[in-house]
């Protein structure tokens, strides 16, 4: 071998070891039990609904219907926490889809169907009706996730909040309920708002001036009569899509979807995906449940409740 063809392939091995290498592989750290790196992407993996001990209807109304990710046309029926049976618009050639909202099939012009995970980018999206559950998307692939403890999804940052900075109650309202049983709901950031339920909404009610919502009496009250405190101070928190993506520290498992503590952080966590990594941070007050997965408060972590 001459020199030229010598120095030719030193540039060769230069380039594919600097260059055309994935800048997200490197040292392997944190991999899950069953990672194989060498596998095949089996797309049944990453099925949303059965691989995930997360139950969607979970903290949810009898009666209450929700979304099917993926489909705008079906949707989930919800009864003691579970999921009584899965159905679809689109039957018999017809062309309705579901509205999540008014909780029936309705033509394609009255509906806005659920946002889809873009290829590539990070973000997330509630699912509808229940509070406590989002989508988390990053590089194509829909990840269920669940707020534990009270908390709920914010869909102003991404991520999940205490109930005061989000005051949902969808997951409570039933498309069911019988008009002479009437569901109110307090609400969870203001003393002097309630909600009432009726074919699945939730209309939003504001007490007079001075008074407060009794939930006792199911009406508005002289405020030294209710038991009501709402702690919500002003803040700043960015959403995912508005932040610039922060790399993980780590090197991920090249298949499947993990979530990881963060080396030196409690309020931060790894999030990989099909070995691309990123570093996200919780509300501030939360810290990190690597048992759970999920940013809670930090009195819980530990537990599996």
């Amino acid at each position: 071998m001459n020199c030229l063809m010598y120095l030719g392939l030193l540039v060769v091995l230069f380039l594919i070891e600097n260059v055309w290498c994935d800048d997200n592989e490197g040292l392997v750290v944190a991999p899950s039990p069953n990672d194989d790196r060498e596998g095949e992407d089996d797309i049944s993996q990453y099925d949303m609904y059965k691989n995930t001990d997360i139950d969607v209807c979970a903290n949810v109304a009898d009666g209450v219907h929700l979304p099917y990710v993926g489909s705008c046309s079906m949707w989930i029926e919800c009864e003691n926490n579970t999921i009584k049976e899965t159905g679809d618009c689109k039957v018999q050639g017809s062309d309705m889809l579901f509205d999540p909202v008014h909780q029936l099939c309705s033509p394609p012009k009255y509906v806005q169907c659920q946002p889809t995970c873009s290829e590539f980018t990070l973000s997330s999206f509630c699912y509808d009706n229940t509070c406590t559950k989002y989508i988390l998307c990053y590089y194509g692939r829909p990840v269920l996730r669940k707020c534990h403890d009270g908390l709920q999804y914010n869909n102003m940052t991404d991520r999940c909040d205490f109930p005061q900075y989000v005051d949902c109650v969808a997951n409570e309202c039933s498309a069911i309920e019988q008009p002479e049983n009437i569901t109110y709901l307090s609400s969870k950031a203001s003393c002097d708002k309630y909600f009432i339920c009726s074919d699945g909404l939730a209309w939003e009610q504001q007490c007079a001036a001075g008074l407060y919502y009794n939930p006792e009496c199911k009406c508005c009250d002289f405020a030294k009569n209710v038991n009501c405190t709402v702690d919500a101070v002003a803040r700043n928190i960015q959403p995912y899509y508005r932040s610039p993506l922060r790399r993980a520290d780590i090197d991920c498992p090249m298949v499947g979807v993990n979530f990881y503590p963060h080396k030196s952080r409690l309020d931060a966590y790894y999030y990989c995906v099909d070995g691309h990594g990123l570093t996200l941070d919780c509300t501030p007050g939360l810290h990190f449940d690597p048992k759970v997965g999920e940013c809670r408060e930090p009195k819980f972590v530990g537990s599996l409740k």
